[in-house]
């Protein structure tokens, strides 16, 4: 009977850690998306799960507000690459401080930009400020899915800054986290610009890597091991000498 209970408890115990992992895993920021190939480029963006307010009018500041976020996430700092808030200044608009001015404007088409979950948020820059964007951006440097949160932004559905841009002022224009419709980037009212809110942020272009194939690596392991076992037997064999010299 203790047998039976004992193997139930472990049972249960196995399960409870697999589910634990299989969360924590699924939970994880994908940085590579599923289906692109080696040399395909492509772009990262999410929702920080911190918050802050819109009063300065320096573009650099809300930058490095989500330099902060990302790089707070191992494996988005391991990226090594260069993060901007999607927002506008006065001076500064969006699509100009994240690179992404569509063909439309004068610009490049450019690349597909996707969410740390593995979605698509976008097919390119003309996509991201067509009016709409193909999934909500709700989703946070850790890959966690946030609600329909009120997001600075200064910005217009075209990515330019609207009239209530970040910075000086009382009054700013915010997004939605949560509505793929022209309103997750000018979607509410003006909000007082004291009020701590989160904003959305973007990488610079990525490039995926080729990774080498598992026989190479198991080749390269061996020949390390190979290596240093030969290290070994030649420190061995100068010691037998040195004490048959003597």
């Amino acid at each position: 009977m203790k047998n039976i209970k004992s193997i139930a408890v472990s049972l249960c115990l196995a399960i409870a850690t697999l589910a634990l992992t299989t969360q924590m895993t699924l939970a994880a920021p994908i940085t590579i998306p599923t289906g692109l190939n080696v040399g395909d480029t492509y772009r990262i963006a999410f929702v920080t799960s911190t918050t802050r307010d819109a009063t300065s009018s320096n573009i650099a500041d809300y930058n490095a507000f989500v330099t902060a976020a990302a790089n707070a996430q191992a494996e988005l700092a391991a990226l090594s690459t260069t993060w901007t808030a999607i927002a506008s200044t006065a001076t500064v608009d969006a699509r100009d401080n994240t690179n992404t001015v569509p063909s439309t404007a004068g610009g490049s088409l450019g690349v597909p930009i996707y969410l740390l979950n593995d979605t698509k948020l976008v097919d390119s820059y003309d996509d991201l400020w067509d009016g709409t964007i193909d999934n909500p951006l709700n989703i946070d440097e850790s890959a966690s899915s946030v609600l329909n949160f009120e997001v600075w932004t200064g910005t217009n559905e075209f990515g330019t800054g609207s009239t209530d841009a970040l910075g000086p002022g009382s009054l700013t224009i915010t997004g939605r986290a949560g509505d793929p419709s022209g309103r997750w980037i000018n979607g509410s009212n003006d909000t007082p610009n004291s009020n701590n809110l989160r904003f959305y942020a973007i990488s610079d272009e990525l490039t995926v890597a080729a990774v080498p194939e598992p026989g190479s690596l198991s080749l390269l392991a061996l020949g390390l091991v190979g290596l240093g076992f030969a290290r070994r037997r030649r420190a061995a064999g100068t010691r037998m000498s040195s004490m048959n010299r003597t």
